[in-house]
């Protein structure tokens, strides 16, 4: 008989390596300041010399998915499964999705002309709208339990597939920067790893065996 993961607990332990990864090295070196994290990749890449001459395309909103992406799924499991966690546990994981969506936030004073500046427009709408959603978490109670399971491997696989496909897009250009083909940092691993936790516990689950009960 297949295994029947807890979603309630495996799905966060995916989250928290998927956020330990993506705070990780994506690119790696013996020296501290040319550690690139998953955070970094998005500023990073503006000054990649194919970038800033237009012949190398990138979109930066794509390196904050996954955190994103996160934040989602943590609103996702509150919401549905309610009753399951502590109220303690209920608060940590709210404000960590609150905060995850902060980060993406371009910094003060920026954000208040954020949707004039096209640089700083794409992440601002998308860590505007995913607070939008994080706020409507107790609605998702009410979503069937297949529903459920779908919206959460899609979240999985928007926060892993997007932004580790435009690192290895640009590496090229990274190589040239740096001058000798950089390493792949264990965070780009961990990330995907941790997002897999979270596919494989959401589609494990049979709606039959009411894999999202609350009761």
């Amino acid at each position: 008989m297949r295994k029947r993961w807890d979603i309630s607990r495996t799905a966060p332990l995916g989250i928290l390596l998927a956020l330990v990864g993506y705070w990780g090295p994506w690119v790696d070196h013996q020296t501290a300041a040319l550690v690139l994290s998953g955070l970094d990749m998005s500023e990073y890449v503006k000054f990649l010399p194919e970038v800033r001459e237009g012949s190398v395309r990138v979109f930066r909103e794509l390196f904050y998915l996954p955190p994103l992406a996160a934040a989602l799924c943590l609103a996702l499991l509150v919401g549905r499964l309610w009753p399951r966690y502590p109220l303690a546990v209920r608060v940590i994981m709210l404000s960590l999705a609150v905060g995850l969506c902060i980060v993406v936030l371009p910094p003060y004073p920026f954000v208040l002309h954020a949707l004039a500046s096209v640089e700083l427009r794409g992440q601002f709408i998308l860590a505007v709208l995913c607070l939008g959603l994080i706020a409507a978490f107790p609605l998702y109670r009410h979503l069937p339990s297949l529903l459920a399971n779908l919206i959460l491997i899609a979240l999985a696989l928007l926060g892993a597939i997007p932004a580790v496909a435009q690192f290895f897009a640009i590496r090229p250009a990274l190589d040239r920067a740096y001058g000798w083909p950089v390493q792949v940092g264990w965070g780009l691993w961990v990330m995907v790893v941790g997002f897999a936790f979270i596919i494989a516990a959401a589609g494990s689950r049979s709606p039959s065996k009411r894999s999202w009960s609350v009761s």
